[in-house]
């Protein structure tokens, strides 16, 4: 019976003097391993509510900044817009040469005497399949600037 009683009194010990060691070590308090965590955690929200903050009064502001932003995300340039009708003589072409036509466009368009001259040998030869296929293109479409 001794054993018994002498066995509860001392798992008795253990569970009241367990969380009083964790407390001396600073655990249960917040202090301790947990704390730079928890640091950087305040730190970056902080961050993250100061960038908020700021943002909300550049919009506040200048609106205008808002909108233009806006309306650039919204609006496709206007070259996108042109689509094959850019290209001179896009209705005799099929959709590979087409493709083929804007890398190569894509390619000379930092060299404005290579786009020229690329731009000038298209015209030549969508002329030329004009005059085989009997077909009349567009004077109007000669001047414009293909995109």
């Amino acid at each position: 019976m001794r054993t018994v009683t002498g066995i509860g009194a001392l798992i008795a010990a253990v569970l009241v003097l367990a969380p009083l060691t964790g407390i001396a070590k600073g655990q249960g308090q917040g202090r301790g391993a947990d704390q730079p965590r928890d640091r950087a955690q305040v730190e970056r929200g902080q961050s993250d509510f100061d960038r908020d903050r700021m943002r909300d009064r550049d919009r506040i502001e200048n609106p205008s900044q808002d909108r233009d932003r806006d309306r650039d995300r919204t609006h496709a340039p206007d070259s996108a817009k042109l689509g094959d009708q850019g290209i001179y003589g896009n209705e005799l072409m099929s959709v590979q040469e087409r493709n083929q036509y804007r890398e190569q466009l894509r390619l000379v368009e930092s060299d404005s005497e290579q786009r020229t001259r690329f731009l000038a040998q298209h015209q030549e030869k969508m002329q030329v399949r004009a005059k085989q296929h009997d077909a009349n293109l567009d004077d109007k479409a000669k001047g414009k600037k293909a995109e």
